[in-house]
């Protein structure tokens, strides 16, 4: 009986929160949190799921499904490889994970990349890194209609440091870097993801037809942020304060992404960028609850050199970069009434057959 065992890891947004949906750039790292899909294949004609940590099993044939609910990953992704999977295929899988769920590091993008390796070694069509990169996309925001962008399937799947435009062609570039200090902390409050991507869209969308309506030629990739920063303290319009935010945020990332390829960036001017890329989310998207802010204040006070939101905001968890610091910065994050997590830089999705 063959046996196919695909695992993915998490991902940290070290810049570019937000702005992948709207066709700017991203740098991300995996992070050592990984889900694993475990199946063995027989010849049922059926599929067979134990959630284990969800304490949730699902079962059906071998055809293509209706999806059934807003976040039916596994079904959605299957859906993809169905017609090349063998007639009578069948299979008992089992789905393990250490990846915090609604924490910002993604675990249901790791999730559809670990069933996209796994459906794919079980097709034998072995796709190539960027397919199914694509594939994890396709399945979990376009098929399903979730409001995110590509980010999270692509860090997923390349894993360790990654730049990535988030338009055509998508152009990505592996990064050398290695990034020490990594801590998450968790503020223990749930977040709310797809209503909020939803309705910061609605209001950026808002600010970029203002700054048309006063000069046509605006465009997001490429117009100057001052223009948008003046606009907005004329006007204080809430469109435009989440416009700036994402300009804001979108230089940031080129700025880091230009200095890590010069191999000019030192830690500080690291933690420079990720405590500005803050700011943004802080004072702009006004994504920051009170809780997290006191939290990062101790991570500082800790000796954390730069802290900053992860994921969509209010709630969730924040980065704090603390090189040399990790333990110290854990520790006060949990004596602060959060919890913590010492992480590092981790592979991309890796998939074996036994």
């Amino acid at each position: 009986m063959k046996e196919i065992i695909s695992s993915s890891p998490g991902r940290v947004c070290l810049f570019g929160e937000d702005v992948d949906y709207m066709n700017l750039e991203v740098i991300t790292i995996a992070i050592n949190q990984r889900i694993e899909v475990k199946g063995e294949i027989n010849n049922s004609g059926s599929i067979y799921f134990d959630l284990v940590d969800l304490q949730e099993k699902l079962h059906f044939k071998n055809e293509k499904q209706l999806l059934k609910e807003k976040r039916d990953y596994i079904r959605s992704v299957f859906n993809l490889f169905q017609e090349h999977l063998p007639k009578d295929f069948g299979a008992n899988i089992k789905v393990t994970s250490d990846i915090l769920i609604g924490k910002g590091i993604s675990s249901s993008s790791a999730f559809c990349s670990a069933l996209v390796g796994f459906f794919d070694k079980a097709a034998n069509l072995n796709l190539k890194t960027n397919e199914l990169a694509w594939n994890a996309y396709l399945a979990e925001v376009v098929n399903l209609g979730e409001p995110g962008g590509m980010m999270d399937q692509y860090a997923s799947v390349f894993g360790e440091m990654l730049y990535l435009e988030c338009r055509e062609p998508y152009n990505l570039e592996r990064l050398s870097s290695k990034l020490q200090g990594i801590v998450i902390g968790d503020t223990l409050t749930k977040k709310e993801t797809l209503q909020t991507i939803r309705r910061r869209k609605e209001e950026i969308y808002l600010g970029i037809r203002i700054m048309k309506e006063r000069d046509n030629s605006f465009d997001l990739k490429s117009s100057p942020f001052n223009d948008v920063l003046q606009v907005f303290q004329e006007s204080k319009d809430t469109g435009l304060q989440k416009l700036v935010a994402i300009m804001g945020i979108r230089d940031i990332v080129r700025s880091g992404y230009h200095k890590m390829k010069n191999h000019v960036l030192k830690t500080e001017g690291f933690a420079d960028l990720i405590n500005r890329h803050h700011h943004f989310q802080q004072n702009y998207f006004e994504n920051v609850t009170q809780k997290m802010q006191d939290l990062i204040q101790i991570a500082r006070n800790a000796g954390s050199l730069g802290c900053k939101l992860l994921g969509s905001g209010n709630g969730g968890s924040f980065l704090a970069y603390s090189p040399g610091k990790e333990i110290e910065v854990a520790k006060a994050i949990k004596d602060g009434g959060g919890e913590a997590y010492i992480l590092k830089q981790d592979r991309g999705l890796e998939v074996v057959q036994t």
